[in-house]
């Protein structure tokens, strides 16, 4: 004989709230000359079962922070809350996983086990790291990136641009905590290097890493060595953001994206990385949190006395800015004005213009033309100059706008532009 057999539904948080309501009811609706305490007490002294079929006996302070929250945030409030970081790995942090991700899509021909052991033997971790490998496969498993790659690794040509600023290669390292506005934040370092000598051309640690962060670092790598002919990132959204592109095409310079997950295309800068790990790092001052300039400035001075001058097996054990002036001598190094970068590097705001002919930013009110009221303008300014705000029309620009001043409001402060250049009017005059 057979029998058909219902599994019962999961306990949900509806259920536990519905418990923890029925334990508490009593004292919800008191009658008069009873005491909460009492009842609350009462109540803790018995057994209860639970949704999940246990059984178990509360202690009166759990019983009080129910009550409490009852009557705060009603019955909703009586459900479990979700941990905040539920699904997350607490004992691997993100420098940890940002390593691990990327040396397993480099070694996904290994089982888990071998790419454990590999892990620690050749301490790619951070110094003192050691997780457990019950807990590895776990977040691998978490990441999909548990089992083996399916077929053999795609066969790569190894290449190299044959002159400098034939390309960049730009990418974000997760650095160290560093101490902003009284608390420790993590540091990202943005880096772009020149894949012909090596150079590490721009460089710059943020506590974040969004578009503003490599549109800085590259127009200070265009002031100091000029224009690059094709600029290489990952998929990353600051990378695939619309400036960047509107830069790269203002300047004259190919924007090119990697292939998702395909992190040994760009291998020269990852290896980069890696030896900012192996030789930076570990120079800094143990037991002392650095403030982001100065974690810039002591980034800035090894670059320039030890891996800038130093041998790179990659290039025929020669030093990275030898190899650049030597290839400086064979190439044409195309230089952009500040003005013309002002104009690339161009941050972009929409504000409606209100009716009597302001914009607002930032707290602060700008005049613009009167024939602009009511409508969406395109307000645009150079990049790190955020107070110079000038109005664009059909990506062609229009004026340049100025705080409203209150004392003399009566007549239009603006600069007007000739032929699509920004000029002072004591220019004009």
């Amino acid at each position: 004989m057979t029998f058909d057999v219902i599994s019962k539904p999961p306990v949900t948080a509806h259920d536990w709230a519905l418990h923890r309501y029925g334990i508490i009811s009593p004292a919800v609706s008191i009658s008069v000359g009873e005491k909460i305490s009492d009842i609350l007490a009462g109540q803790a002294a018995q057994v209860h079962r639970r949704p999940d079929g246990t059984v178990h006996r509360y202690n009166v302070a759990t019983l009080r922070v129910w009550f409490s929250t009852y009557l705060a945030d009603g019955f909703d409030g009586l459900k479990p809350k979700v941990r905040c970081d539920k699904g997350t790995f607490r004992s691997i942090d993100e420098d940890s996983q940002e390593i691990i991700i990327r040396q397993r899509k480099l070694m996904r021909n290994m089982s888990v086990q071998l790419f454990w052991e590999t892990l620690h033997q050749d301490e790619l971790l951070p110094a003192g790291t050691r997780i457990k490998k019950a807990t590895m496969h776990r977040f691998l498993k978490a990441e999909g990136l548990a089992k083996r790659a399916a077929g053999p690794a795609r066969a790569r040509s190894k290449y190299e641009t044959p002159f400098t600023n034939d390309l960049w290669i730009a990418d974000y390292m997760h650095g160290p905590k560093v101490l902003h506005e009284g608390q420790k934040r993590k540091a990202i370092l943005c880096a772009i290097i020149d894949d012909h000598s090596r150079v590490l051309v721009g460089t710059r640690f943020s506590l974040s890493e969004q578009v503003e962060d490599i549109l800085t670092v590259f127009r200070e790598a265009i002031v100091k060595y000029g224009v690059p002919k094709k600029i290489f990132v990952d998929n990353g959204p600051s990378f695939r953001a619309g400036y960047l592109r509107e830069v790269s095409a203002r300047i004259g310079c190919t924007l090119l994206h990697s292939q998702p997950y395909d992190s040994p295309s760009r291998g020269k800068i990852e290896r980069f990385n890696r030896t900012v790990r192996q030789r930076f790092l570990p120079r800094l001052p143990d037991g002392q949190t650095l403030t982001l300039d100065e974690l810039n400035d002591r980034f800035a001075q090894w670059l320039h006395e030890d891996y800038h001058h130093r041998q790179h097996a990659g290039i025929n054990k020669m030093k990275p800015m030898d190899r650049l002036f030597a290839s400086v001598e064979f190439t044409q190094i195309k230089r952009m004005s500040e003005v013309e970068l002002d104009h690339a590097f161009m941050g972009r705001l929409v504000r409606r213009v209100r009716n009597d002919s302001t914009v607002q930013v930032n707290s602060k009110f700008y005049e613009v033309p009167p024939e602009f009221i009511g409508s969406r303008c395109d307000l645009r300014f150079p990049l790190g100059k955020p107070l110079d705000l000038f109005l664009y029309q059909d990506d062609k620009p229009v004026t340049r706008i100025k705080e409203v001043d209150l004392a003399d409001n009566a007549r239009f402060h603006a600069h007007r532009i000739k032929t699509g250049v920004i000029q002072n009017q004591e220019e004009q005059s």
